[in-house]
């Protein structure tokens, strides 16, 4: 009896004085150091655990790399905060019970234009070693056959401090760590997402310890999130307002398909014994197989009660994808770039799709935009309508557009001039946050584009300034810029620029003979031919203005085109003797429409030549001083403006 009880007491010793090594390392809000100590959602769970069970923790600090091969080689008793792949599993001991989703993003620097992974072709992309969601996207590249250069280092801090000082323009993190240290390291989260996954605790594979601590685990988390109220308060501590790690519609999605493919696997297996049974029984009465028959009907029937509840579940994940995917593109295209009416078509009919049983309308003044017959309706008031913020009745000036049973309005006020409106009979199918959020996008957008437009009205108030300057200086560069901007404009709409591309050339156009400021008017002005020094003097006002224009914000996009409009095509030019295409486009339109302007005026040298004359020299000089394909859709322009014809 003594030694039972002696057996008893060390039993009861040992598991109240178990000492617990705890692997950690930096990867915020799940675990980190916070003034030297440990901390994080993980960290506090685990002391509760430790707590009730009377465990010892000993807190090991270390790289996640570092801290897998640490677990591994069984240096450490436990991993907090890790993925869970099937391939992983091979090597440590899990718990069962999950306390978080997470999935990688792509993080990209703030001045990157991101559109889609093709964008990162030989760039350089910063991963974290021996991290699942790094592995996952070098799939994701070779399945685009996108190669890149990849900088492998300790941890997520470290991929987004190697975004921050420009030794990657890219790096891939958890969803969470992504979330809650963006704008700590001046980065911005793209769209791209991938591989999700579960985070749980693991353990050295087969250690003896493992069955004490992963019971334990098991049976803490099960408990707290049986306790709603508790769990969601947990993760509002770390992840701010984020309170359900999973979506309501997508748990309810997967409980629905999980009870499913549970009963149907029940089902299937009770009616193979059913049938097993039945066919030993053959011998039997008729009155035992017209049951059997009943039965497998009954089941067949069941069975088609439970495929369409997995359709229904199918077409509602179908919904939120695709729901999900609009909000995705309404994130990516908040850009200036984007014309008003290309945003806001895409603008109105995502957030219409978000908003079934509603009606969506954009208000700017006394115009109403909305969506009807899947396209945008352009509805023009008798004047302004003044809709409140939040909640009210419907106006009467929107009878044009709302249907008769739409009595009440949600208002959101994007700026002095536009509005966005939900209308809608008794209930707005659309959370206020959403729709809020949806108002924010559309607010980012319409700021980013009055900026943009205030930028370009600068930009031509300052090279009209300069123009102005330039024209006290030399007596024909007034007539002849205003000459070369508008054929340059022209021959970028002739080729179907973009808006920005064609203002660009168009503004390089106005100025680019802004560096003969720096030529004496001696030289400029002088009745006879140049000189040798003189010409290589002219020879610099390119670099000249493109110097004075680099420096001036708004305009440091003109300078390589203005510095290149004296480049030849065959390479002879100048300054920097470029050939073909790697003269940028607009400085070879520039180049032709300059010379033909320059032969068909008057100058202190020479009278002008007849237009026919100037065409037979920009066709003799196709091909050595010009490019041939823009000197023929430039030829086009003078037969559509002149009526001149030419071979």
């Amino acid at each position: 009896m003594k030694l039972l009880l002696i057996i008893a007491l060390m039993i009861c010793s040992f598991s109240f004085s178990i000492t617990v090594r705890v692997g950690i390392y930096d990867n915020p809000p799940q675990v980190f150091l916070s003034n030297g100590r440990p901390a994080g959602l993980y960290i506090e769970l685990l002391e509760k655990i430790a707590k009730e069970n009377g465990w010892k923790l000993n807190y090991v600090f270390s790289t996640f790399s570092e801290q897998l091969e640490n677990l591994k080689n069984a240096k450490i008793d436990v991993l907090v905060s890790i993925a869970y792949t099937p391939e992983r599993a091979q090597i440590y001991d899990y718990n069962n019970e999950t306390l978080l989703l997470n999935w990688g993003v792509l993080c990209v620097d703030e001045k990157f234009p991101y559109r889609d992974i093709t964008d990162l072709a030989g760039k350089t992309i910063a991963i974290s070693r021996s991290d699942v969601y790094g592995q996952a996207f070098i799939k994701e590249l070779r399945r685009y056959s996108v190669v890149v250069e990849l900088l492998e280092v300790s941890d997520y801090p470290d991929v987004l401090r190697a975004i921050r000082e420009k030794r990657a323009v890219g790096g891939i993190v958890s969803r969470i760590y992504a979330a809650q240290n963006y704008e700590k390291f001046n980065v911005k989260i793209t769209g791209t997402i991938f591989s999700p996954v579960e985070l749980r605790f693991a353990f050295p594979k087969g250690s003896p310890l493992n069955e004490t601590l992963i019971p334990a685990i098991d049976e803490s988390l099960k408990a707290l999130k049986s306790d709603v109220k508790s769990y969601s308060a947990l993760l509002a501590r770390y992840l701010g307002m984020e309170k359900q790690v999973v979506p309501r519609w997508l748990a309810t999605a997967f409980l629905i398909f999980g009870i499913s493919a549970v009963g149907f696997a029940s089902w299937t297996m009770s009616l193979r014994t059913l049938v097993r049974l039945r066919t030993k029984q053959l011998t039997k009465a008729n009155e035992e197989l017209q049951q059997l028959h009943e039965e497998t009907l009954a089941q067949n029937q069941e069975i088609s009660a439970l495929n369409e509840q997995l359709q229904s579940t199918f077409t509602q994940l179908e919904d939120a994808v695709k729901r999900f995917t609009d909000m995705i593109w309404l994130l990516s295209n908040v850009s200036a770039d984007a014309t008003r009416e290309e945003f806001y078509e895409k603008f109105l009919s995502a957030t219409q799709k978000l908003c079934p049983n509603g009606r969506v309308v954009l208000l700017q003044g006394d115009v109403c935009l909305s969506v009807k017959d899947d396209s945008i309706e352009k509805v023009s008031l008798s004047r302004s309508v003044n809709v409140p913020e939040g909640i009210s009745q419907v106006p009467e000036e929107f009878s044009r557009i709302a249907e008769k049973h739409f009595g009440r309005a949600f208002c959101i006020n994007i700026d002095d001039e536009t509005k966005l409106v939900f209308l809608y009979a008794d209930k707005l199918q659309m959370e206020p946050d959403l729709a809020r959020g949806l108002a924010s996008i559309l607010s980012l957008y319409t700021r980013l584009k009055k900026h943009e437009e205030m930028l370009v009205s600068l930009s031509e108030g300052i090279a009209q300034a300069f123009l102005t300057a330039l024209e006290f200086h030399e007596q024909y560069t007034a007539k002849h810029s205003e000459t070369v901007k508008n054929y340059a404009s022209k021959m970028a709409r002739k080729l179907n620029l973009d808006e920005n591309e064609t203002r660009l050339i168009t503004c390089a156009a106005m100025i680019h003979d802004l560096g003969k400021l720096a030529i004496p008017k001696t030289i400029l002005n002088k009745p006879d031919r140049l000189s040798a020094e003189e010409f290589e003097l002219v020879k610099q006002h390119p670099v000249v203005a493109a110097e004075i224009v680099k420096h001036i914000k708004g305009l440091e996009d003109l300078a390589t085109i203005i510095r290149h409009h004296h480049e030849r095509w065959d390479g002879t030019g100048y300054p920097d003797g470029l050939a073909g295409e790697d003269i940028p486009l607009g400085s070879r339109i520039i180049c032709i429409v300059d010379a033909f302007e320059a032969m068909t005026s008057d100058r202190p040298y020479r009278k002008a030549m007849k237009i026919e004359e100037a065409i037979s020299e920009l066709l003799r000089n196709a091909g050595k001083q010009f490019d041939p394909q823009l000197v023929k859709i430039f030829l086009e322009i003078l037969s559509e403006e002149r009526g001149v014809v030419f071979d």
